[in-house]
């Protein structure tokens, strides 16, 4: 296999790591929004955060990081 084809495959995963992280964070944030508790009070939201979908993006991120470090070294390499 060429050295540009494994640049180009390991570029497009990094993409794709870049995309699940996206989707991992959207999934592990939720807003709910609530009524008033009482009359003339402001309604409230809260935000709840998974830390497993948190970490599965962070986790992502991280491989994309080190894919497109690679992808810079081979291209300096060749």
């Amino acid at each position: 296999m060429s050295a540009r084809v494994v640049r180009v495959a390991e570029a497009g995963l990094a993409v794709a790591f870049v995309a699940l992280s996206v989707w991992c964070w959207n999934r592990g944030v939720q807003t709910s929004d609530f009524a008033p508790l009482a009359e003339g009070a402001p309604p409230f939201s809260t935000t709840h955060y998974s830390g497993a979908w948190i970490g599965a993006a962070t986790a992502s991120v991280v491989a994309a990081g080190l894919l497109v470090i690679d992808v810079i070294r081979r291209a300096l390499r060749d």
